[in-house]
């Protein structure tokens, strides 16, 4: 049996134990100090909303961590050189029962190198008996498994802390997650925190009044503010915004002169800033309607100076008349399930047209630009459809049982009410 090639052996798996352990011990550093940066920089990305310079701070300064982190506690100890002398020292103190057996073996295979043969028996007989030794101790392999099996529980201990904290934790950490970790998507992408807005930039009638809506994306906000810049040297100011049916928010800017900045704010994210551009575009300036009620009703015809909102019977034709705020050839009356009615000009150059009502909806006038463009004209207006109640009867006098004689005159006062007119009302 060749003592002195098993002396290496031993030596060689000691040595590679030590550094197993110094690699388990560096994994485990890196996971944790690593999983402790992640956390500090995903309350940092929330405290800021996640905005895009907060996601790439975020990478790279996470990407910064984890290198030095790796280079400081797994490759550094690795790339360290140790020689067999250093390990069989090792060996020796942690195994005190080898009795400096095997440092004696390897310092006397390193001296005997060169020498007589008669230093050689004398050497192979001392590492024979440093290998009698190892073999009573299983050759170190108890030194290095203790604490392997310790710093890995402990790998498995932060793992199981992570995914638990990632699927009961708060949203945000597996938002930042998300935001850090996946490099293929831009970080405009990775913001999980956006605001909807519409109409977004666009062009509008001078003196029109426009509706901004915004839809919160990726979370929820008691309140959102629309923000409003009116020459590119203001300041932007605050304008309330109302939560609408679909759970989103409406503002309004009325009387639009000139070209604006805007953006919404809410929970502190901000969506991008737009631009309304105003330009001289028809646009309703006065807005007549006049009601044809259903001839069952007996009504007259009602006219409204300032009309917007319909509310009628079914079968009203509504006839209205628009004056927008410069000449247009012509228009249409766009009802929101997708019909339109025509717009025709008069001679003082008010735009007429007219309707019938059979059903609840919205409406807005557009109009057609000099430029041949046609562009809307007006607000959106709803169309709310009345039910027709039936008449109540009642009768006043006699308002009793009573009993004449067959030459008795009987006096009857009766009354009937309804919420669109009493035609006529008989005494059966």
């Amino acid at each position: 049996m060749d003592f002195a090639s098993e002396l290496r052996t031993i030596i060689h798996q000691v040595r590679k134990r030590w550094r197993m352990k110094l690699a388990v011990r560096g994994a485990l550093a890196v996971a944790g100090i690593g999983l402790l940066v992640f956390l500090v920089s995903a309350s940092a990305l929330e405290a800021a909303r996640f905005t895009p310079g907060a996601i790439l701070t975020a990478r790279i300064t996470l990407a910064l961590a984890i290198a030095a982190l790796v280079a400081f506690f797994f490759v550094r100890p690795l790339l360290r050189r140790v020689t067999d002398e250093q390990v069989a020292l090792y060996l020796e103190e942690h195994e005190p029962s080898l009795q400096e057996a095997i440092v004696s073996a390897v310092e006397a295979t390193r001296a005997s190198e060169g020498t007589d043969a008669s230093s050689n028996a004398l050497v192979r007989k001392l590492v024979e008996t440093a290998v009698r030794k190892s073999e009573e101790i299983e050759h170190g392999r108890r030194v290095e498994q203790r604490p392997v099996r310790r710093y890995a529980t402990a790998i498995a201990a932060t793992a199981i802390a992570a995914l638990a904290l990632f699927a009961f934790g708060p949203a945000y950490l597996r938002n930042a997650a998300s935001a850090m970790l996946v490099f293929s998507r831009d970080v405009e992408a990775s913001v999980p925190y956006r605001i909807d807005v519409q109409p977004g930039n666009a062009t509008v009638s001078r003196g029109a009044d426009q509706v901004i809506t915004a839809q919160l994306a990726g979370f929820d906000g008691e309140e959102a503010a629309l923000m409003v810049r009116r020459t590119p040297d203001a300041e932007f100011e605050r304008v309330p915004m109302i939560r609408g049916e679909n759970g989103g928010f409406d503002g309004m800017l009325f009387d639009l002169r000139s070209s604006l900045d805007y953006y919404v704010e809410s929970e502190g994210v901000h969506s991008g800033t737009f631009t309304l551009k105003v330009v001289e575009l028809p646009y309703v300036q006065k807005l007549e309607l006049e009601y044809h009620f259903p001839a069952y009703t007996g009504l007259p015809p009602q006219k409204v100076e300032d009309g917007g909102d319909i509310a009628v019977l079914r079968g009203t034709e509504v006839r209205l008349r628009a004056v927008p705020t410069m000449a247009t050839p012509g228009g249409e009356l766009v009802i929101e399930q997708g019909e339109s009615f025509g717009l025709t000009p008069d001679a003082d150059g008010a735009l007429t047209g007219s309707f019938k009502v059979d059903k609840d909806g919205l409406y807005h006038l557009e109009m057609v630009a000099p430029t041949g463009e046609r562009v809307n004209a007006s607000p959106q207006y709803t169309i709310d459809v009345l039910t027709d109640g039936a008449p109540t009867v009642s009768i006043a006098k006699p308002g009793r049982d009573t009993q004449a004689s067959p030459i008795e005159e009987v006096f009857v006062e009766a009354r009937a009410d309804d919420d669109f007119g009493i035609r006529n009302l008989e005494l059966v």
